[in-house]
């Protein structure tokens, strides 16, 4: 299974993100334009090829997003609202991605199958987003995927719960 990391919000500042895997080495550039609408993450190879995209298509509070891989759409993301727990379901692909927004945790699972498991990290280089993938055919979508979960962990209103840290104390 490979295994690939994303520095958290690292391309916030330079629009770039280096994915490595697990030896450490460079595999892939992920470029991104983050903003209200038409964000935009792209996946490309070390010797720059374009290798998939998702865009964002809707302006909502749960913006949907088209994937797109070797310029063919092939999925479509829609937010579905959950309380604790995000639940994101994946057209055409007919994946169902859950996970914890606060905690920045995932799951992808096609049927009873995992596709990718996505969690929080902290490397030597700080906080990082591990990728583990099951399949080599599926690699650049859960990238691409996962580009836009960390994006929404950091820039949605339950990630104000982790960034301010609340405590409920009875006195």
């Amino acid at each position: 299974m490979p295994i690939f990391y994303i520095k958290h919000q690292a391309s916030a500042s330079r629009g770039v993100s280096t994915v490595i895997d697990d030896q450490e080495q460079p595999r892939y550039l992920l470029v991104g334009k983050r903003g209200i609408r038409h964000d935009v993450f792209s996946l490309y190879s070390l010797t720059g090829d374009l290798l998939g995209e998702i865009r964002q298509v809707t302006i909502s509070p749960s913006p949907d997003f088209n994937l797109f891989q070797n310029d063919e759409r092939i999925g479509q993301l829609k937010k579905i609202w959950g309380v604790w727990h995000e639940f994101i379901y994946v057209k055409q692909l007919n994946w169902l991605i859950m996970g914890d927004l606060t905690q920045n945790q995932y799951r992808i699972i096609y049927h009873t199958q995992p596709i990718m498991q996505a969690t929080t990290i902290l490397a030597s280089s700080g906080p990082a987003f591990q990728l583990t993938v099951n399949q080599e055919k599926d690699i650049v979508p859960c990238i691409l995927i996962a580009a836009v979960l960390n994006h929404w962990a950091y820039n949605q209103p339950k990630a104000l719960i982790r960034r301010f840290k609340p405590s409920l104390r009875f006195e």
